[in-house]
């Protein structure tokens, strides 16, 4: 079955009673080749087949979940509309490699849920994902406990955009700072809105995150430096810190100091090395205090 073609996707909203909820985000992708494209890219070309599982977010009709099939050993994948899992249960009917979860993903368990399944197994997420919760899925995955190589996501250009600015780019955020932790981002390829059944009225890129940290108290330590640095982007990195993290002027003073930080700076300039090390300091300062 063809699920990228408009009539298949026509002809299975109908018989499962469905329609593209707005609710929850759904663009349904019609464009094969660009589905090919995207498992092309989210599994790794030399590794055997059997060793990896495939996580998805948000499968719809399952035509990303028919490629990863072809390319992994299992398919595992988070679906919070009914009647998408009742298409999807059909579609991929005694595919025991295939676990369907009706769960929403922000909710579920996903260590629990995807622990046992991928045992001796290498993770890969792959997923077209909802404009709206694009960046919370995507944090869920990088902080959560499980062992994820890469990730690969359909979203909102400028969104992908943005997880992948540079310290000092109009662009550069929180996200683009919490993610740089954790992964090396990079954007693949356009994807026009003539790609979805509806067309979104944005332009969707594909981007890619290899994964080089696993979660760590490190790691929570430096993200709620990055949220604090970015609690105000008017303010100076020395405002955020006493804002934040009830700093002293003079503790404040210190911690931009022995960071090597301008005090004056803004956290849209800072690298991943610069909220290293205020994360560093910040520690120091309160060992003392």
């Amino acid at each position: 079955m063809n699920i990228t073609s408009p009539k298949t996707v026509n002809e299975m909203m109908k018989r499962y009673g469905i329609a593209p909820l707005k609710k929850f985000g759904q663009n349904f992708l019609i464009d094969g080749n660009i589905a090919d494209k995207i498992a092309d890219s989210a599994m790794p070309k030399m590794q055997e087949r059997k060793k990896i599982l495939a996580l998805e977010i948000g499968p719809g009709l399952g035509a990303l979940t028919q490629r990863l099939l072809d390319r992994a050993g299992k398919v595992a994948a988070y679906e919070i509309d009914a009647g998408l899992v009742r298409a999807l249960g059909d579609t991929f009917a005694g595919r025991d490699e295939f676990t369907l979860f009706h769960q929403d993903f922000l909710k579920a368990d996903i260590e629990k849920d995807i622990g046992g399944l991928a045992e001796g197994m290498h993770i890969y997420a792959a997923a077209n994902l909802p404009y709206y919760i694009t960046s919370p899925c995507i944090m869920k995955l990088l902080e959560s406990g499980l062992d994820i190589k890469r990730i690969t996501v359909m979203i909102q250009k400028e969104v992908a955009q943005r997880i992948c600015a540079a310290p000092g780019d109009s662009e550069y955020g929180a996200i683009s700072a919490a993610v740089a932790y954790f992964a090396d981002a990079k954007m693949l390829f356009s994807v026009s809105p003539g790609c979805f059944y509806p067309k979104p009225d944005v332009s969707s890129a594909v981007l890619s995150l290899d994964v080089k940290r696993s979660y760590s108290e490190e790691a929570k330590d430096y993200l709620q430096v990055v949220k604090g640095l970015f609690a105000m982007r008017r303010k100076t990195v020395r405002s955020n810190l006493r804002q934040s993290f009830g700093l002293s002027i003079e503790h404040a003073v210190q911690v931009v100091k022995s960071a090597d930080i301008d005090g004056n700076a803004r956290a849209e300039t800072l690298s991943k090395n610069d909220f290293k090390r205020i994360c560093e300091e910040i520690k120091n300062i309160k060992k003392n205090i």
